[in-house]
């Protein structure tokens, strides 16, 4: 847990003064436990083409393509000790556009109860995958 502490406090103290429940940071998390994920909530659909534009036309991701998009992008969640959402962690991709827009749509989801704790992880954090495949 001491490396994810390290790398989330650098990626918050980025902007002095600011708290924001989303920020970026890189890592190895496979040690973090996985977040129970409902499957019943859905990205919108202008999150979707926030997150296409940003992959094709700001960043130019390798691989992407204005008729083809995928993306996997790992996620932190920290959870408070009763279940409310505290703080999201996207893995930075070098992308502001697609870390913004994926980090705002998991907070979103994760506050509708789409990710969950398990109960795991007395420091309250939990792992998961974005997945994002546009066609």
């Amino acid at each position: 847990m001491k490396i994810l502490i390290a790398f989330g406090l650098s990626a918050l103290l980025a902007a002095p003064g600011y708290s924001s429940p989303v920020s970026v940071a890189g890592g190895d998390w496979s040690n973090i436990p996985a977040a129970r994920a409902a499957g019943l909530h859905r990205v919108s659909s202008d999150v979707i083409a926030q997150i296409e534009a940003a992959a094709v036309d700001e960043c130019k991701l390798p691989g992407q393509s204005k008729s083809y998009v995928k993306l996997s992008i790992p996620f932190l969640i920290q959870f408070s000790p009763s279940g409310e959402v505290e703080q999201v962690v996207v893995h930075r991709l070098n992308c502001p556009g697609v870390e913004q827009a994926v980090g705002g749509a998991i907070l979103t989801l994760a506050e509708k109860g789409e990710y969950r704790p398990t109960g795991e992880n007395l420091e309250h954090w939990y792992r998961g995958e974005f997945r994002f495949v546009s066609r």
